[in-house]
């Protein structure tokens, strides 16, 4: 039983009502807490996942710009008129052989035309339709292109049986020395002369009597192309294109 003054037994009711719910008071304190804190954590995790997103955009926008900056200084040493395309799609087979570029007919891009990338020889446009074409990458087993030792100008042909080894035949007398740079030879009408393609990893003697094989490694890394040039000839070469077009051999 509560005694005393009125005084008294106010204040006593006050100790014991603030002695009963303080408790539920401190647990209520305590969930308002947790629960400010779940929401700030849920915040910054999203200001993360955002500024991750934007970091990505950025570094693939610096690695864009810098594939793009090493274009255009191949590009300053180059005779011909070079057109800036975009890889747009690709052959979706596992031997790919084949990309499709962002620019055709109304660009002024023909068929045999050459496609070059930062480090030399990609393929050749081997169809067009008005706002995009195809092109044979140099890697397609069906492809054979003109190569020559930039040292020694001994001219020989491209090939590759799977699209990841490639190789030149040579003579045993013909000279090739690992380190030898690659270029294209000019002959066949498709790639101008002095064109990039690859260095000699090793020469293997075959045991054939007639040829030895010359193993390159090429320039191009072909799993990660996407802006490339397509290599407009003058109007001279395109008439002498045609000429060889015309020719039995």
């Amino acid at each position: 039983m509560i005694s005393g003054s009125k005084e008294n037994q106010a204040q006593t009711a006050r100790m014991l009502t603030t002695s009963l719910f303080y408790p539920l008071q401190l647990t209520f304190s305590s969930v308002t807490h947790i629960t400010n804190i779940f929401s700030e954590n849920n915040r910054l995790k999203m200001e993360v996942a955002q500024m991750s997103v934007k970091i990505a955009q950025l570094q693939e926008q610096a690695a864009e710009n810098e594939r793009l900056r090493g274009l255009l200084n191949f590009s300053s040493d180059f005779t011909y008129s070079l057109y800036p395309v975009r890889v747009i799609a690709r052959d979706p087979s596992l031997a790919f052989r084949s990309v499709v570029i962002n620019a055709g007919k109304k660009d002024s891009i023909s068929r045999w035309m050459p496609v070059v990338g930062e480090k030399g020889v990609v393929g050749k446009v081997v169809q067009v339709m008005n706002g995009l074409s195809l092109v044979q990458l140099i890697k397609d087993p069906a492809n054979r292109t003109s190569v020559m030792s930039k040292r020694t100008r001994t001219v020989s042909i491209l090939e590759t049986e799977n699209g990841s080894d490639f190789f030149m035949k040579c003579r045993e007398h013909e000279d090739f020395e690992i380190g030898d740079t690659i270029i294209t030879s000019g002959l066949g009408g498709i790639y101008p002369k002095g064109l990039c393609v690859g260095i000699v990893q090793k020469v293997v003697d075959t045991q054939d009597p007639l040829f030895n094989k010359v193993y390159l490694k090429l320039n191009i890394d072909f799993d990660h192309i996407e802006e490339l040039f397509v290599v407009r000839l003058s109007p001279q070469w395109s008439a002498f294109r045609a000429e060889l077009d015309s020719v039995e051999f």
